[in-house]
Order: structure tokens, then sequence, then C-alpha cells
């Protein structure tokens, strides 16, 4: 299959945000200790959901939710921070078409119900 480069397009739109790696810990006196997060710098173009989208997927979507696009890979579950706000990735398309990657973030509220 023929892939499209579309990095050298999108890459003037790239600002900097973190990668939060959680990095384990120790047990100390019979307590977990998590130890500090490994903060990784990526870079990447972090988007709002277009409010058509956010309608025509049944409201799934909110408006917190954010879509990104970078040429780093991210897994399910991994804790992005852009501009002292965290989210979560949660959906990562197949894209093989491309040489950028689009993932869905969505925002992590503190006390949420799981």
């Amino acid at each position: 299959m023929r892939q499209f480069r579309f990095a050298g397009v999108v890459r003037k739109y790239f600002r900097p945000y973190t990668l939060v790696r959680d990095n384990g810990g120790n047990y100390v006196k019979g307590k977990w200790v998590p130890n500090e997060p490994e903060r990784v710098q990526r870079s990447g173009s972090i988007q709002p959901i277009s409010a058509s989208l956010r309608a025509t997927e049944g409201g799934n979507y909110t408006e917190t939710d954010r879509m990104l696009y970078t040429t780093a890979t991210h897994t399910t579950g991994e804790v992005i921070e852009y501009l002292d706000v965290q989210y979560t990735v949660n959906e990562s398309p197949e894209r093989d078409y491309s040489d950028i990657n689009q993932y869905l973030l969505r925002k992590v509220v503190a006390n949420a119900p799981i």
C-alpha cells in the first residue's frame, strides 16, 4: 500500500507535550510508595474535536476531548500532559497509509467514576 507523507506539512503546527510514564515504586515498611513518574518530551498537534464529529458519533465525545496528531507512537492508557492538563490516550485507529499517527485524548478528571 502506498504511504502518504504528511509529516512535513503538519510539522509546522507541532507543539511540545509531555508523555507521563508510571515509573513503578517500592514497598517501604509494608506501604507502597510510587516513584516519581518519568516525563518524556514529545511534539505533536493537539486539536479540539469538531462539533460535527461529536454529533456524528452519537455524542460519545465531549468538549474536553482532543485529537493528537504526531509522528510518535503511543498505546492506549498512556497519560499525556499538555498546557498543564492531563489526557489519557483512548483510541488509536490504524493508519497504515500515513506517517502521522492520530490518537483520541480524553481529559483526566479527578474523582471520576470508572
